[in-house]
């Protein structure tokens, strides 16, 4: 339930890091940067054509792996290795080359939500970045941490990180837990903690989730909606 969701995520999250943290101003009325500036241009584009070359090929290996799911060919875990798998190869292929914003934990601002960092699992550079109001070609604060590590503990630790932020269970988790108990059905993997619902029109500044896959990848994500979208000119 998660993987596909979290590729989902790691995709739309490569694609605008790649397309909106490249987009650096070039100073006007300097004919001398001119080539530099060129220069520049160039290996962005080039840099965004492969990106978005990894992306295409990402996208159809994973349709590959859901149809031969779909057609049973394969089960459901071994379908969920090879996803694992395409990401930590293919994705993080795509991670490491648009990652222009790298971070080593959170940020101030996040502490001030009262977000912690979990305790016994691996922080993964690759895949975290953020973004910073006070840089003028960004203008909002975001933060994506990853972290690997032993599935229970994951959960433990997306718990307490959770709480300590007032972070509920995310409305679409809860519903498939209790659908999961009603009919009986093998109990779902993961977690999935938000202040907002996808979708909907959320009151909260800061739209923050807490997830944990079915490998036990940790993943906390907060992002100053309101600013992003003055940023992006949408009212």
């Amino acid at each position: 339930m998660f993987t596909k969701s979290y590729f989902g995520i790691s995709i739309a999250t490569i694609l605008f890091s790649v397309l909106f943290y490249s987009c650096d101003e070039v100073p006007e009325d300097k004919e001398k940067d001119f080539q530099q500036n060129l220069s520049s241009f160039t290996s962005t584009m080039d840099k965004l054509d492969s990106t978005m070359n990894l992306m295409d090929q990402l996208q159809t290996k994973i349709e590959e792996v859901e149809a031969e799911r779909a057609k049973g060919t394969i089960t459901d875990e071994e379908a969920i290795n090879e996803l694992n798998r395409l990401n930590n190869t293919i994705g993080r292929q795509i991670a490491k080359t648009s990652n222009t914003n790298p971070i080593s934990g959170l940020p101030r601002w996040a502490k001030k939500l009262g977000l912690t960092e979990p305790v016994g699992l691996s922080f993964d550079k690759d895949f975290s970045q953020s973004t910073s109001e006070h840089n003028v070609n960004e203008g909002f604060n975001s933060v994506i941490l990853v972290y690997h590590g032993d599935y229970d503990i994951a959960m433990q630790q997306a718990e307490i990180i959770a709480h300590k932020a007032g972070i509920p269970l995310s409305k679409d988790y809860k519903d498939a837990l209790l659908l999961s108990e009603k009919y009986g059905i093998e109990s779902i993997k993961g977690a999935s903690y938000m202040n907002f619902e996808i979708g909907s029109e959320s009151n909260q500044r800061y739209n923050i989730s807490i997830t944990v896959d079915n490998d036990g990848t940790l993943t906390i994500n907060a992002t100053d909606t309101d600013a992003l979208l003055n940023q992006l000119g949408i009212e």
